[in-house]
């Protein structure tokens, strides 16, 4: 059985957004994308932050928003939507549906607990994106969020080398999920190139 000329539609549009995102400058990093270094210096322990530019991390942003947010046919919650094509493969299926679940079990764990409370990583991604970088909304939960946790440059150290590791987390899903619908595409006799 045939996939349905919109699931192919989709599922092109997610190989080829992804495979631009790969093309990007972020990824230049190699496997050493984002962390930290402690160092002594002194008598006195010091961390040494490192991620891509700010640069590197607004075009990244730009794209990969549309695999997390819902208006977008591509995001990855609404790729469930394919589910109902009898045409696509139960190993697709399953393996969106895999590591979907494993993105989003990262996300719920808990980034940072103190005085101020408990956050997740998907509390760390909203409050970056939707609190800091992506609009500026002062009745938005994200925005307080961030007001909140981040006061100070360590602070915002800290949480924005999480936030780096989000984002490598996302990418490592959506790219997963690239090759298993690439794979999906050529069951179907549909080739995409890789770029």
């Amino acid at each position: 059985m045939t996939i349905k000329p919109e699931t192919q539609k989709r599922l092109e549009d997610f190989v080829k957004r992804v495979d631009y995102v790969r093309s990007l400058s972020y990824f230049e990093g190699g496997e050493e994308i984002v962390g930290f270094e402690l160092k002594k210096v002194g008598d006195k322990w010091q961390a040494d932050f490192y991620q891509p530019s700010d640069e590197k991390r607004d075009a990244l942003l730009f794209n990969i928003r549309l695999f997390i947010q819902d208006k977008d046919d591509i995001s990855l919650r609404r790729l469930v939507e394919l589910y109902d094509d009898p045409g696509i493969s139960s190993v697709w299926k399953e393996e969106h549906e895999h590591y979907r679940k494993e993105l989003n079990k990262r996300l719920d764990r808990i980034a940072a607990e103190g005085k101020k409370g408990k956050i997740t990583h998907r509390d760390v991604l909203d409050m970056f994106l939707y609190g800091k970088f992506g609009h500026r909304d002062e009745d938005d939960k994200s925005y307080k969020l961030y007001q909140e946790w981040i006061t100070d440059k360590n602070e915002f150290e800290i949480m924005h080398n999480t936030f780096h590791t989000v984002l490598v987390w996302i990418l490592a899903v959506v790219i997963n999920i690239s090759v298993a619908s690439r794979e999906e595409l050529q069951r179907h006799g549909i080739l995409i190139s890789a770029s």
